[in-house]
């Protein structure tokens, strides 16, 4: 698209399966530095799997995932941490027997100037300064998220993959989330989020891929989305 820089995240005509089931059937999309990138879809058309085919943990059976030019398709899931991408999982699997404070210090990595330090997340998470002390298995679901979200800004990514955050949150943890990315956005991190919950996304994505029973249906600026009411009833039911 015009005006819009070369992606840092290239996903070409993935196809993924986990053992005889296909899951992905030649999925692509793109995204460029400080854009926050929406893959919508309801549950099972496969976000997770485009989220854990990216980051290494169901390679793709073919096709090409590349990361600022690079293939990193093959490459085990703790290299594409180290290249720069963070991976906030939908169960969130914090380390439930450390504290808050615990498990951003075991995730931290300081590879970069003006990353993430602890101070940092606790500005943008104030609840977990709070929590600093408890262990992450006495958190309720929207702390745990919080806490998810902040330890893996602690490695310090350059961009950021959010597998639906909004899932299983009362709507009042919903919009103090939704606030939350809303300002990593504006500080420049990009974002690719996996989501079906499209007000929480709209608000968040300058673009929106449609997922499909694994494949792409729609791509196009979340304006353009939010104002095609035939495509949301087609493959959302809205």
């Amino acid at each position: 698209m015009a005006g819009r820089p070369e992606p840092i995240l290239v996903v070409e005509d993935i196809h993924t399966a986990y053992g005889l089931s296909r899951v992905l059937f030649g999925v692509s999309l793109g995204v460029a530095p400080g854009e926050c990138v929406c893959l919508l879809g309801r549950n099972g058309v496969g976000k997770t799997t485009t989220m854990r085919s990216i980051m290494g943990l169901t390679p793709p059976t073919s096709g090409r995932v590349a990361w600022k030019g690079h293939d990193i398709t093959r490459e085990a899931p703790f290299r594409a941490a180290g290249l720069g991408i963070g991976f906030v999982p939908e169960d969130r699997r914090i380390f439930s027997d450390l504290t808050v404070w615990e498990n951003l210090d075991v995730a931290e990595r300081r590879t970069r100037p003006g990353g993430f330090t602890t101070e940092r997340v606790f500005e943008l998470f104030p609840a977990l300064r709070q929590l600093r002390d408890r262990p992450g298995g006495f958190l309720s679901g929207g702390e745990q998220q919080m806490l998810t979200i902040a330890r893996t800004l602690m490695g310090n990514p350059e961009l950021l993959l959010l597998d639906e955050p909004s899932e299983g949150l009362a709507p009042l943890v919903v919009d103090h989330l939704q606030a939350q990315i809303g300002r990593l956005k504006a500080e420049g991190l990009t974002i690719l989020l996996a989501e079906q919950n499209v007000d929480f996304s709209l608000a968040l994505a300058d673009r929106v891929y449609v997922l499909e029973k694994g494949h792409i249906r729609y791509e196009g600026s979340s304006r353009e989305f939010r104002e095609n009411a035939a495509i949301r009833q087609q493959y959302l039911a809205l």
